[in-house]
């Protein structure tokens, strides 16, 4: 059975390095799921589960709280001093969202491509049956800064966002449904390169809400279906009409356990039904982890992965079963518009959180 399963999944991922698509604004990106080619419709299974698919809060197991989560990312030839004083500081909110230091303008128009990104804020996951029952929620404020057509235009935008959501048995388990809620807070801005943005004084809201299925098939392979409704209905951000359209993505993974190793390749399918310009954007990913703990994850993760066509990878120490969690991910994804195929610089992004 799992020999049957593999062939067909196998041929998907090397497909999935001949895909071609455009990547769109994704809020709280799971810094697993990107070294993993941005996969998590079915495999998704850490604090950032809620921005893939409802549903796949059954994948996680035990509960916990980061307390203090961080994520900063920057393109590359940025360095560590690039980055850190444009985004993030020490007091809270901990992301820096007065945006770019004129400072710092002239400088960072002059990399390819240039790209920083920051999170920070508090993730919860709560498993509360293991037929699939739980619950999960996200507060985390985001700030992107980016270069654009050719560095001609800087754009900054500062995201406050909220999410929660649940899993829910169907049967004895097999067939899950996960309903989640999604409110985007944001202020943004752009400007000729010129001259730094100025942020209007007030955050235009957006909310939505995603609907989820996940089918656990019972063979040893674990494999996992997930299919997802995402920005049900369309979100509207302020006055922009289907800020995030509605989408429908699916995904499917395995989970194959070899003593103190345990093995998950995934594949997504996203846009299988989209007013974008891009349908069927595929993503493919693997998971290597040693030593499984109680909360899903693994004492290490190695990763790797397809992003429409562009390779990914990442690793990650979980210490103390989700008390601490240090890693980083390195990614590249696409960044062409409408038929055009461009794949952005490199991208590191470097991920800390505190928890019980």
């Amino acid at each position: 059975m799992v020999k049957k399963i593999w062939s067909p999944l196998l041929g998907l991922c090397l497909c999935a390095l001949q895909a071609h698509g455009a990547e769109y604004y994704q809020g709280l990106r799971s810094p697993r799921a990107l070294a993993m080619g941005n996969t998590g419709v079915a495999a998704a299974n850490d604090s950032y589960a809620l921005s893939y698919n409802p549903a796949v809060l059954a994948n996680t197991k035990k509960w916990w709280v980061d307390y203090a989560a961080w994520t900063v990312e920057g393109s590359n030839g940025l360095t560590a001093l690039d980055v850190l004083p444009s985004i993030a500081q020490l007091t809270y909110p901990y992301v820096q969202e007065t945006g770019l230091a004129e400072a710092s303008r002239a400088s960072f128009l002059l990399k390819a491509d240039p790209h920083i990104r920051a999170t920070a804020g508090l993730n919860f996951v709560a498993h509360l049956a293991d037929e699939g029952l739980a619950v999960g929620a996200n507060y985390l404020r985001e700030v992107t800064i980016q270069g654009l057509n050719s560095n001609t235009v800087l754009y900054q935008r500062n995201d406050r966002i909220t999410q929660t959501g649940f899993s829910l048995p169907l049967g004895q388990g097999s067939l899950i449904l996960g309903v989640g809620f999604r409110q985007i807070d944001r202020r943004d801005a752009s400007s000729d390169g010129t001259a730094v943005p100025s942020f209007p004084s007030t955050y235009q809201q957006g909310r939505a809400y995603d609907v989820g299925l996940l089918w656990r098939m019972a063979n040893a392979a674990r494999v996992t279906w997930g299919l997802v409704v995402q920005n049900y209905g369309s979100m509207d951000i302020g006055t922009t009409k289907a800020a995030e359209p509605q989408e429908v993505h699916g995904g499917v993974n395995l989970s194959l356990e070899f003593g103190i190793f345990k093995l998950v390749p995934t594949l997504d399918i996203r846009g299988l039904q989209t007013t974008r310009e891009r349908e069927n954007r595929i993503h493919a990913g693997v998971e290597l982890g040693l030593f499984p703990n109680e909360t899903g994850g693994n004492w290490l993760s190695l990763r790797a992965g397809s992003n429409e066509g562009y390779a990914t990878s990442g690793a990650e120490l979980n210490l103390a079963n989700h008390g601490m969690i240090l890693g980083a991910s390195r990614y590249y994804e696409e960044i062409g518009t409408s038929t055009a195929k461009q794949q952005s610089s490199e991208r590191i992004l470097a991920y800390f959180s505190l928890g019980f």
